[in-house]
């Protein structure tokens, strides 16, 4: 054997110990890659339905139009049967509400469908490393076998011949686990990238329906769209909730003077319904209030400064009530 042979020999029994290090790397990762698979179609067996889809994107696109974008997010990342659905409705989410550029729902979905192309190359990859591992690993253990043959040695012989032929397992296994998940990722982003599309175009796209897709009546009438019904968000319907009162009273409201805590010259008005308020010493077992008069130094006006001034005088004669002036029937004012 001369020196060059020697070298190219040298170099070989060099690799052997790279080449088995990275044929259990590849192993280890091609596994890993398999359980992730295992893991997106147990999602998509799971949760994939195409018309819960559907019916999530009208939703979401009603709410988008009445001005209630966290109900629509909401509807949106329902959608979590796929890693790659989730990923790309967090980016088309935050567009919504950071950017809001018309053409970038467009792009996104374009940089999704180079971003499964990315995933598949890693598994195909490994359909072409794997076996070349496996033959190479078959081959560099082969020279020293042979010379332990012809020199008797046959425990040197057995033991190469032993990493040969495992390093060729290996080396298959890996070929043979990727190039199905690489199979099997085609189909399922293939279909992730449909959904997407279809996604996109209900969210953004025409409402224009043909009217072969309903029934024609007897009368010629063509059934009308069902309404889309969703539920507003709790961060939502607590943004818009208006202040309204726990019941609404039935009669006006009067003022009515208390007294004050701590102070028994001072009074505090409160509303209260307009009933009769009794007097005499009944009034004082009732619990209610004392009614203001005109007497009262707070409702004591001028003629300039009475707002009822200019109704015009009063005309006891022309009351709803027979009752004479003075027993509490109410005046009509011309």
């Amino acid at each position: 054997m001369n020196d060059l042979q020697q070298l190219i020999y040298d170099v070989a029994r060099i690799l052997l110990w790279p080449v088995i290090i990275a044929a259990i790397l590849c192993l280890v990762w091609v596994l890993v890659e398999l359980g992730v698979l295992l893991y997106e179609l147990w999602l998509r067996f799971r949760y994939r339905d195409l018309d819960a889809l559907e019916i999530r994107a009208l939703r979401a696109r009603k709410a988008f139009r009445d001005g209630k974008p966290r109900t629509a997010y909401r509807y949106l990342q329902e959608n979590n049967y796929s890693l790659v659905v989730v990923r790309f409705l967090y980016d088309l989410i935050r567009n919504y509400q950071t950017e809001r550029l018309a053409a970038k729902p467009l792009k996104l979905l374009q940089e999704y469908e180079f971003y499964t192309i990315k995933r598949l190359e890693r598994t195909r990859i490994l359909v072409r490393v794997g076996p070349m591992l496996g033959l190479m690993g078959t081959l560099i253990p082969l020279s020293p076998a042979l010379v332990g043959l012809a020199t008797g040695d046959i425990q040197t012989l057995t033991d190469n011949l032993v990493t040969a032929f495992s390093v060729t397992v290996i080396g298959l296994l890996i070929g043979g686990l990727a190039f199905l998940v690489s199979i099997m990722r085609d189909r399922l982003y293939s279909q992730d990238i449909s959904d997407m599309e279809y996604l996109l175009e209900l969210l953004e796209g025409s409402d224009v329906r043909l009217s072969s897709g309903r029934r024609l009546s007897k009368t010629g009438v063509w059934d009308t769209e069902a309404p889309i019904e969703y539920v507003v968000s709790e961060e939502e319907a607590e943004r818009i909730t208006i202040a309204t009162l726990p019941e609404t009273p039935d009669e006006p409201l009067l003022p009515v003077a208390t007294p004050a805590a701590g102070d028994g010259d001072a009074a505090q008005t409160v509303a209260v319904r307009s009933t009769p308020i009794p007097a005499g010493p009944d009034a004082a077992d009732s619990g209610e209030g004392e009614g203001l008069t005109f007497d009262d130094p707070t409702m004591d006006w001028s003629r300039e400064e009475d707002p009822f001034a200019n109704l015009g005088p009063v005309d006891p004669e022309g009351t709803d009530d027979p009752k004479p002036r003075g027993s509490g029937g109410p005046l009509r004012r011309r």
